[in-house]
């Protein structure tokens, strides 16, 4: 008569050598690392701002929703909201159009194409700062573009504002982010297989066709992916609109002020427009979700 542990030991043997026991096993120990950056980087962070945000200004105890109240029912607090989207979604919108035109250039090969796509990598290496800085000086009165405008363009006898302006933040963000819409596009159109193309052209479809309905829609996540990128990167942009922005003052600059301008800093209420900034960013990237999880007609 076999004993009960006799028979238990084949069972637990069987545990043992279960191979998708040491998967899971190992695939936990290789996300640890990556549980602990989110931890400690991004989700402690949000959790101390996110309390900050509830205490009373200048205590250290009790709860409250009054900063909430105080910044949403500020007169500047909706421009504030409506500038930090304009600039973003101008900014990746802008992008897009400049993004798709290009990589369907250099998809060709063309001559010099190797340096074009160093130029195109050149703004994401830059420190926002600095080029905030060079923008500035470049784009100034006295820069570059105006002497080239006011010299050899006749109709133009005054120099252009681009600093300090609308206009001028978003052709500044616009050269600071496009890269990330412009690589990943260049990427998915360089993966994307010819022959695609090719069968449609045989089947009578022209240029414009082929670009319309197999093209776009093919690289449209690849498109999509850079661009969302861009908005959130555009969104939360802090150096260029505070050295180039003037009274053009998005979220990310607003926020600073509440902290380097009054005296005592107002944390509490810096980090309620912070909570804010966030869930309005979580917000946007729920519908760009469902946007991508589209089927692509």
């Amino acid at each position: 008569m076999i004993s009960a542990p006799c028979l238990l030991v084949p069972c637990l043997l069987l545990e043992e050598d279960n191979p998708l026991k040491r998967v899971n096993l190992t695939t936990l120990i290789l996300l640890l690392p990556g549980f602990a950056a989110f931890f400690g980087l991004f989700f402690y962070p949000m959790l101390v701002t996110v309390l900050q945000s509830l205490r009373p200004e200048g205590q250290s105890t009790g709860w409250t929703l009054e900063n909430y109240v105080n910044f949403l029912t500020q007169p500047g607090a909706r421009q504030v909201i409506t500038l930090t989207f304009v600039l973003a979604v101008a900014t990746t919108l802008l992008s897009i159009l400049l993004s798709v035109p290009l990589a369907l250039v250099l998809r060709e090969k063309i001559r010099g194409h190797r340096i074009f796509r160093l130029a195109i990598l050149v703004p994401i290496t830059v420190p926002g700062l600095v080029g905030a800085l060079g923008l500035l000086l470049f784009w100034g009165s006295r820069g570059w573009v105006n002497l080239f405008l006011v010299q050899f363009i006749p109709f133009i006898k005054e120099p252009l504002r681009f600093n300090y302006t609308i206009h001028g933040l978003i052709l500044f963000y616009l050269w600071h982010y496009f890269s990330y819409t412009c690589v990943t596009t260049l990427a998915t159109l360089e993966g994307l297989d010819r022959s695609i193309e090719e069968a449609a052209s045989v089947a009578g479809a022209n240029r414009w066709q082929v670009l319309r309905h197999i093209v776009l829609p093919l690289i449209t996540p690849g498109i999509l992916a850079g661009s969302v990128i861009t908005f959130m990167l555009s969104f939360g942009a802090f150096s260029i609109p505070l050295v180039t922005g003037g009274n053009y003052r998005p979220l990310a600059v607003e926020i600073y002020t509440q902290i380097g301008v009054p005296i005592p800093p107002r944390w509490s209420l810096a980090s309620a427009m912070a909570v804010v900034m966030a869930v309005l960013q979580i917000a946007f990237l729920s519908v760009y979700m469902r946007v991508l999880r589209r089927p692509i007609a």
